[in-house]
């Protein structure tokens, strides 16, 4: 089997052959910051200001934080930096590059995972007024998430609202909670279910479901 690792390395090898600059044009289509075009300036003169030398993992170390004190937002990854420089007729080295990208994008799915898990992560018991705030919050999440192609950090948002789902089921199924928190929860707990299988779907449903009779019954005050 292919572990995460060398799935990593073989987008890098990707990244490095086939990158052209629409990749750092979509960071920036997603995130406030410079144009991509000073970007690019900015990386060829950082490499020119070095002596044009062969680029290597510890170069683009290099470029890369410079990037990050002058824009402030996050850089590209390795490969990027590294095809913007073989455009200006640099020399790559590739094995170099490929593990430097690799671990670059490692990083990348973990911190995403752990932001996602950081803004999400709550021990409070959940009513429908937080409830619809927390999905409307897993959804803004995950479509920035699907935007950055962050499998990890998708994973992570998928696990978390099954979780809740799971919490919400719990205190349903326990007959010592009173019956309109069970009630509520029961609730709380389709809307994640739908959520789940359809989140693009969601908020047009939730609108239905209010509408309806029995959403109406039992909660007239919702």
């Amino acid at each position: 089997m292919i572990d995460s690792r060398d799935k990593a390395k073989q987008a890098s090898r990707r990244a490095i052959l086939a990158f052209p600059v629409r990749t750092m044009e979509r960071h920036n289509k997603h995130s406030k910051g410079a144009p991509a075009e000073t970007k690019r300036a900015f990386i060829v003169a950082s490499w020119e200001a070095a002596g044009k030398p062969a680029v290597d993992a510890r170069l683009l170390k290099s470029i890369r934080a410079g990037l990050q004190r002058e824009f402030e937002n996050d850089e590209p990854g390795p490969a990027a930096v590294a095809r913007v420089l073989a455009d200006a007729g640099a020399e790559l080295k590739h094995p170099e590059i490929i593990e430097a990208d690799a671990e670059w994008r490692q990083e990348t799915i973990k911190a995403g995972a752990k932001d996602v898990a950081t803004q999400l992560s709550s021990s409070e018991v959940m009513t429908l007024s937080s409830a619809e705030k927390f999905i409307a919050k897993l959804e803004e999440l995950r479509q920035q998430r699907e935007r950055e192609e962050d499998r990890g950090a998708l994973a992570e948002i998928m696990a978390i609202a099954s979780e809740s789902r799971r919490l919400a089921e719990s205190i349903t199924k326990n007959r010592s909670a009173e019956q309109p928190l069970r009630v509520e929860q029961a609730e709380i707990a389709e809307w994640l279910k739908v959520w789940l299988q359809t989140p693009s779907l969601f908020a047009d449903w939730l609108e239905l479901r209010r509408r309806s009779d029995e959403f109406r019954a039992r909660f007239p005050s919702a």
